[in-house]
């Protein structure tokens, strides 16, 4: 199956002209955020940014507005020093970006813009949290709205880190960057979970199988499932906006 580039769709990539014809149907920006984290020997590190602007892209086919670059620095979890993993501590530093972004776009007049985060760490979220009540407490033109990929309530798969789920929407996305051979044979080296718990510190060990994935076995990978869990999140963020 060959994936729609929809290139037309993202900001960055648009001259002037382009930017001012899409956006006189619908003044509409989706701003997606993300990460650089170790998510297994089988997901780029930059899987959190890649969905959420792969997600954004499928969303604005459908409703219009255009898809800014995807932000590929977040806020940190309790993975920070894991390899590979380049993250923000300072609250102050994420917001600010974000909040210099909303008035630059609501200075060239968007109406609305939709941040869509791929990285759902604790203090990620929180820093959203803050940043809505601050952009709500002053005047402003432009509408925010901020969804994360962890709260989709008819998706029934949870969310988890480099584990089924994120695994899953990537291979729908870019089904190039998924390289699960890089795991070891399941039937060979089978999870080896104490009590079936998928997201305990035995993940933290480097010499764990699944090293850095938190969640069930990103090898029992579904393609049919993938779609569906990206369909339904595509659907309920269009009909959240």
């Amino acid at each position: 199956m060959t994936v729609k580039p929809l290139e037309h769709l993202q900001f960055e990539r648009l001259n002037p002209l382009e930017i001012d014809q899409v956006l006189q149907q619908n003044s509409l920006v989706y701003i997606p955020l993300g990460a650089f984290e170790w998510h297994g020997l089988h997901l780029p590190v930059g899987l959190d940014s890649l969905t959420s602007h792969g997600i954004c892209l499928r969303a604005a086919d459908k409703t219009g507005g255009l898809v800014m670059p995807p932000f590929y620095y977040g806020m940190s979890g309790s993975i920070w020093h894991h390899p590979h993993t380049i993250l923000i501590e300072d609250e102050e530093i994420f917001l600010k970006i974000l909040k210099t972004t909303l008035t630059r776009l609501e200075t060239i007049g968007i109406k609305k813009v939709v941040i869509f985060t791929g990285h759902f760490s604790l203090k990620q979220l929180e820093a959203l949290i803050t940043l809505k009540k601050d952009w709500l407490s002053i005047q402003n033109s432009l509408e925010l709205s901020i969804f994360s990929i962890s709260d989709c309530p008819t998706v029934k798969i949870e969310a988890d880190h480099g584990a089924i789920f994120e695994t899953s929407v990537l291979a729908e996305i870019d089904p190039n960057l998924v390289k699960l051979e890089n795991l070891p044979p399941i039937d060979t080296y089978p999870a080896n979970d104490p009590d079936g718990n998928s997201k305990g510190d035995h993940r933290r060990d480097p010499n764990n199988i699944l090293f850095g994935i938190f969640g069930d076995d990103p090898r029992h990978y579904d393609k049919l499932t993938g779609k569906v869990i990206v369909n339904k999140i595509v659907d309920w963020l269009i009909q959240s906006i």
